[in-house]
């Protein structure tokens, strides 16, 4: 009774009854907060209805796990100021790399232009991607992936991104709060770096598999009660 769960094809466009029911859901007298994994443009008419009909982060919070400064660059987001996004990257994070990382883009994209979080996954991606193929000495798929394992490059939130043999990064978790300029004010962060998990630990259908692209395992989805590969191994 506590919950309501709604879920829509991807690119979906017609927010205005979705958010209604929030509205209406948020009206029953609890205290009430969206946890929104909408993704990408689908964010925008998301955030206009929600401005629209008046939901402000006072009355019903909205924590995102996948809007960023580009899908609010081109909507008002002063009827938004105080909704929530978790990302490990945000434009408004100050340090040396992440300074000359908006001016380099900026400069190639236009004054107006903003970063966001996949643009530094994508950043450290590429950075570790030709240190492996360096350390390989090939392009070689199999060897690459090898040589991925351990890898380091500066992140643009001033610390260090590390490649875990499940091939996920360690990375830094950030909460920003939605300000009138479209940019994310950091208002809450973790102590250190987040190891990444390639599987849920709670949930039944993954809790028992792990991802460790070392031998013996080799493998993506290795299940450790049957002790058997399901997917693409090298």
């Amino acid at each position: 009774k506590d919950i309501m769960i709604n879920y829509t094809p991807f690119g979906h466009s017609d927010w205005q009854s979705i958010v209604s029911d929030i509205k209406k859901f948020g009206s029953a007298g609890k205290k009430t907060a969206v946890v929104s994994t909408i993704n990408g443009d689908a964010n925008v008419p998301f955030y206009k209805e929600l401005g629209n009909q008046g939901i402000s982060s006072e009355d019903i919070p909205v924590v995102a796990f996948s809007v960023g400064e580009e899908e609010l660059s081109g909507i008002d987001t002063k009827p938004l100021v105080g909704h929530l996004a978790a990302w490990n990257y945000f434009q408004s994070v100050k340090s040396p790399e992440n300074d000359a990382f908006i001016k380099q883009w900026k400069k190639f994209a236009g004054p107006k232009r903003v970063t966001n979080d996949p643009m530094e996954a994508t950043y450290i991606g590429f950075k570790m991607w030709t240190q492996a193929v360096q350390k390989a000495g090939t392009t070689e798929v199999a060897k690459v992936s090898a040589a991925m394992i351990g890898q380091k490059a500066k992140n643009l939130t001033g610390g260090m991104a590390v490649m875990g043999k499940n091939h996920h990064l360690s990375k830094p978790v950030l909460i920003g709060e939605i300000q009138d300029n479209g940019q994310f004010e950091v208002v809450w962060e973790t102590k250190g770096l987040v190891e990444g998990d390639a599987w849920s630990d709670f949930l039944p259908g993954s809790k028992d598999l792990t991802a460790d692209w070392t031998a013996p395992i080799n493998c993506g989805n290795y299940n450790t009660k049957t002790k058997k590969c399901s997917g693409q191994n090298y």
